[in-house]
């Protein structure tokens, strides 16, 4: 009897030893909880990240990465005006093709947002070309709402002197590809006038079902917090599921299932090296 007793108190000094589930964490289980959702439900997500905050986006991206099935994710880095060749096909139709699959994430990174304010600044397009582009950029996201698909927008603002900073300090953003360094001293360049672009072309595509996101300014890893919780926030509403709940329901799950196994073997008079051994296998 003595020997239980002292058994179940190592038990209960070891459970209380398990370490607390951080916020970041707890947010990255919920974003795999709420795609794999979308799996189960057939609806697809787009995410366009735009903007001059290129370190949130790189810190966003790595994020999402590092937390979802890469068979159903896919990043989408558009060349832009700047590196793409004149093509005859009607615009949008390079990022029609690039839709995912229902229950899959397309991130366009350098999208079409991008590909007409750089045509813009170049002076390539006319009065009632730009109110065609823009009229064509609200028509395809409303056709896709229609079709079962969320399109999550976010706008990421850095001054040019942050930006600049950020391309000589922050890792990530240093050890991307050579299109992404470029498109950062393109905007470093021209960011007044890039920005101000930016600015009408956000304030015409914004609406109740794809409306625009902009968190505060701020370095990467910051920036990266909020847009996780706009795209929690969102997906919850497209899905309606409470990743909160379930992501709580699914751990205080687990952490029966542990208490119960120690418990059982516990009983078995396993040593704690046994039972340790036990619940890694």
């Amino acid at each position: 009897m003595f020997h239980r007793f002292i058994a179940c108190l190592l038990l209960a000094h070891r459970l209380s030893e398990v370490p607390v589930k951080s916020a970041e964490l707890e947010k990255t289980d919920r974003v795999a909880l709420l795609f794999r959702a979308a799996q189960e439900q057939q609806k697809g997500i787009i995410l366009i990240l735009e903007g001059t905050g290129l370190a949130g986006l790189v810190h966003t991206v790595d994020e999402l990465s590092s937390c979802l099935d890469p068979r159903h994710f896919q990043v989408h880095h558009f060349p832009g005006y700047e590196t793409a060749p004149e093509r005859k096909d009607p615009f949008l139709h390079h990022y029609w093709m690039h839709l995912p699959r229902y229950g899959d994430l397309a991130l366009f990174d350098g999208s079409y947002y991008h590909e007409f304010v750089r045509r813009v600044l170049k002076g390539k397009l006319s009065r009632d070309e730009k109110k065609a582009w823009i009229d064509d950029i609200n028509r395809f996201e409303e056709s896709l709402q229609a079709n079962y698909y969320l399109v999550l927008k976010v706008r990421l603002n850095r001054h040019g002197k942050d930006l600049e900073d950020e391309l000589k300090s922050d890792k990530k953003l240093k050890s991307r590809a050579a299109l992404i360094r470029k498109r950062a001293r393109y905007l470093v360049k021209e960011y007044r006038d890039y920005s101000q672009e930016l600015d009408r072309l956000t304030q015409l595509t914004g609406s109740p079902l794809s409306p625009w996101f902009t968190p505060p300014e701020g370095k990467g890893k910051q920036v990266r917090s909020l847009v996780l919780d706009y795209i929690i926030a969102r997906m919850e509403e497209f899905l309606s599921v409470d990743s909160r709940q379930a992501v709580a329901s699914y751990d205080e799950a687990m952490k029966l299932m542990r208490k119960l196994n120690r418990e059982r073997n516990t009983v078995r008079g396993e040593s704690e090296e046994e039972i340790e051994r036990s619940e890694e296998s």
